[in-house]
């Protein structure tokens, strides 16, 4: 019984250090994230995804409007209550329940005139924090950080998409598999 307890520490020890972010904020073309190529033309709307959360209850961060796209933010348009600020500018959305896994937090409505190619639609950190980070409150209202994603608005197609990563070394992977 004692080795079995010990065991389950150090595997949920040993999943916390592999989840060293909380996640990822990204751009998408739906509110599933199924795709990361942006409407192009004419009124789009654009998908923010908190994307595989370990368990967060907010989120801040930025999405300033690339210079490769001209066009004008409309709108934003939050699915949770507790909004501050805005997706250009930087914005804190708060969930209300601890959330995990991937889900929808916030969409925003475009005017795309016209875009070059390859143009890349970041989300960024709050220029108004000075962790630099993408911040993400835990389920426990500890401050974590999550990765950014990016969307591609391009006519060509010609751009592919970026799958948020974490740095680690291999010697951190055979680590968790030790006994």
């Amino acid at each position: 019984m004692r080795k079995t307890l010990l065991l389950t520490l150090v595997l949920v020890l040993g999943a916390a250090m592999a989840f060293a972010q909380n996640g990822s904020i990204g751009i998408f073309a739906d509110n599933l994230g199924q795709s990361c190529t942006l409407q192009d033309t004419g009124t789009a709307t654009y998908y923010f995804l908190h994307v595989n959360a370990i368990g967060a209850t907010a989120s801040q961060w930025a999405a300033p409007k690339p210079a490769c796209l001209t066009g004008v933010r409309l709108a934003d348009l939050p699915v949770f209550a507790i909004n501050l600020g805005n997706t250009e500018a930087g914005v804190t959305v708060g969930y209300g329940i601890c959330k995990v896994g991937t889900f929808h937090i916030m969409s925003v409505l475009y005017s795309v005139t016209s875009v070059t190619d390859c143009c890349y639609f970041p989300v960024i950190p709050d220029p108004n924090l000075p962790s630099g980070k993408i911040e993400i409150p835990d389920c426990l209202f500890n401050l974590t950080y999550g990765t950014s994603g990016k969307g591609i608005v391009n006519a060509n197609q010609t751009c592919v998409c970026d799958v948020p990563t974490e740095d680690t070394t291999w010697g951190q992977v055979k680590a968790l598999y030790t006994e």
